[in-house]
């Protein structure tokens, strides 16, 4: 996810590289596609995902950015691990900077790029919610299924996750 306007440049300047080096895959004279079309083949495959992975994000936060912040903005999250994302595209969406953000929230802009940085796995609780309620962030025909049938071991994945309290 680009995050400021530093990383939307630095993934503009990606994608013009990628789009270079698929052109040259692509180049009726490539060695490669002659020699070794196979392997050829996995280049472009994997040249070609990273270019749509970045194109994605770049469309992104383009419509971030370009979202008139007198408009209320929905955004949806499928998958409460990405519940913190929510915070960072309603961020970008109000044309808040982080130095803004933490004024509001009575924090330093280092903590909003940190928490930003690492999807807010160091934040505590409260300091979710501060971000939460100063961005006005609410749910809106929320539902969480809670499956208590399936409650069992602690899931790896989530053993693995850093909620950062």
């Amino acid at each position: 996810m680009i995050l400021n306007d530093f990383e939307y440049h630095n993934t503009l300047e990606r994608i013009a590289g990628f789009k270079g080096a698929l052109a040259v895959l692509n180049a009726p004279d490539n060695e490669l596609k002659k020699t070794d079309a196979m392997r050829w083949q996995l280049n472009v495959d994997g040249v070609q995902s990273l270019l749509e992975d970045f194109s994605e994000q770049v469309k992104e936060y383009e419509s971030l950015q370009n979202h008139q912040p007198t408009q209320p903005l929905m955004l949806n999250c499928d998958d409460i691990l990405h519940l913190p994302r929510i915070l960072i595209k309603a961020r970008i969406a109000a044309h808040l900077s982080p130095q803004e953000l933490a004024d509001r929230v009575g924090m330093t802009p280092g903590q909003i790029q940190e928490f930003e940085k690492q999807d807010y796995q160091t934040a505590t609780f409260a300091e979710i919610l501060q971000v939460f309620c100063a961005l006005e962030v609410q749910l809106k025909q929320g539902e969480f299924l809670v499956g208590v049938e399936k409650i069992g071991p602690v899931h790896p994945e989530i053993r693995a996750f850093n909620y950062g309290f």
